[in-house]
């Protein structure tokens, strides 16, 4: 059975404005890191190289082939997509704060999807921009909002078929080995990537800062960053 499509963004636990922030940071790199979680701004941890999302029902509440309508048209702010009956298409509410984030932490980002209908999803990733944060400290002046697409450097796999293809050509495009690749999913299915070497981590109800976190969190323990604790008898 199909999910029931939400018409707005899930809400979530967290959000931008509970990111931690430093005054003493004096590089843009260091400021970079206080637009994320305190949890992924530590920097005796890494992060991951790249993060690489699947789009329905991961980054938006909803399939693009089944639930949108073309031709579709950007509102008036860019903050959503509204499609031949008036409905409004959008990230789910942490998204464009993660999407604006994590490239200025240095992790490259890039897409993994099934979609029958990558024309659809890309003109989405067009429409729908991605605003800077309210005060954000890593601009040396203000910034315009960009596309979604534009944010994706490790590039848009957007077609069916096994996601280890995907993942082949997103490795070949960026040279980022595959250990140091976090995948965010919200089919089981597609934990098949994982034998090459990737770290995904499943998401239930759309991607929001703690789903991040915790993604973060598997990748550093299974790369041995953080020790896993053990069972003493």
């Amino acid at each position: 059975m199909p999910k029931k499509l939400s018409k707005n963004p899930l809400p979530s636990s967290s959000s931008l404005s509970s990111v931690t922030t430093s005054s003493s940071t004096t590089t843009t790199a260091t400021a970079a890191l206080a637009l994320l979680p305190a949890s992924l701004s530590d920097p005796a941890l890494p992060l991951p190289k790249l993060v690489v999302f699947d789009l329905d029902y991961t980054l938006w509440p909803f399939w693009v082939d089944t639930h949108v309508t073309m031709p579709l048209k950007p509102n008036a702010d860019h903050s959503a997509a509204v499609d031949r009956y008036g409905e409004d298409f959008a990230f789910y509410t942490d998204v464009p704060a993660i999407l604006f984030a994590l490239p200025r932490a240095g992790v490259r980002m890039a897409v993994a999807s099934r979609t029958p209908t990558p024309n659809i999803a890309r003109d989405m990733l067009k429409m729908v921009h991605i605003p800077p944060p309210p005060g954000d400290a890593t601009a040396a002046k203000p910034e315009k909002a960009r596309r979604a697409m534009d944010l994706f450097e490790g590039g848009i796999e957007a077609y069916p078929g096994s996601k280890l293809r995907h993942f082949e050509v997103i490795q070949k495009r960026t040279g980022v080995r595959y250990e140091d690749m976090l995948f965010f999913d919200d089919e089981a299915r597609n934990f098949e990537t994982e034998s090459l070497g990737v770290t995904m981590y499943l998401i239930r109800d759309g991607t929001s800062w703690s789903e991040i976190e915790e993604g973060v969190l598997k990748w550093r323990k299974r790369r041995g960053y953080i020790e896993t604790p053990t069972n003493k008898t």
